[in-house]
């Protein structure tokens, strides 16, 4: 987990080494991350019934016509804009974001003030999930094994919510993420079977000395 200035490769901090590719990169959808995470369509509605429930008490105690305009004016554009804020961070985090699978790891570089990069060997990855969501975009969660040290806050907003003993890393708003879990499975496969004919290779060695 590092901070960069320098890019040679968009989404890296270096050259890969040999052997090693870029089987796929994407940003997520800013609008996920505006309902999912900045919870943007949640705080429309709350406001949006805070002042009918307001207008509604102003009428029933008799308010002048211009005090209700005034008031439903200041709390109507105090609501625009705090969904205007969180609309623009959403669409200023995704912008910041990228996420790059290689044959060997998962990378995720994000952040708008203090851009970090975040890397996540396919071998410490114990398991993987995937949700579909109804916008057709999906997030897959990362599960690494448990002597993977990743922090919940480096992560953030790509961390799955409230699991802070084994952080999970999470890629949201993935478009076509049936593809992309595919791809990731046959992978992690490959890897695990590279892994396993190398076991076996030094175990022969050992044995035959």
């Amino acid at each position: 987990m590092i901070e960069y200035e320098y890019e040679p490769i968009p989404g890296l901090p270096g050259e890969l080494p040999e052997g090693e590719h870029v089987l796929w990169q994407a940003t997520p959808s800013w609008e996920s991350l505006a309902k999912r995470v900045f919870q943007v369509y949640t705080l429309s509605l709350y406001f949006i019934l805070l002042i009918v429930a307001h207008l509604i008490f102003r009428v029933m105690d008799g308010a002048p016509a211009s005090m209700i305009t005034g008031t439903l004016a200041w709390q109507g554009g105090l609501a625009v804009a705090v969904i205007a804020l969180l609309a623009l961070l959403a669409q200023l985090y995704a912008k910041g974001t990228l996420y790059t699978l290689t044959n060997r790891r998962l990378v995720i570089r994000s952040g708008v003030a203090l851009p970090m990069i975040i890397n996540l060997p396919l071998s410490k990855v114990e398991s993987a999930g995937l949700r579909r969501l109804r916008d057709r975009t999906g997030d897959i969660t990362f599960l690494p094994a448990p002597d993977t040290k990743v922090y919940w806050m480096m992560l953030w907003p790509h961390v799955r919510p409230f699991h802070f003993k084994r952080v999970q890393p999470l890629l949201r708003g993935v478009e076509d993420p049936d593809a992309v879990a595919r791809l990731l499975v046959n992978v992690i496969e490959e890897l695990r079977e590279t892994n396993q004919d190398a076991e076996s290779m030094d175990s022969g060695l050992v044995t035959a000395g």
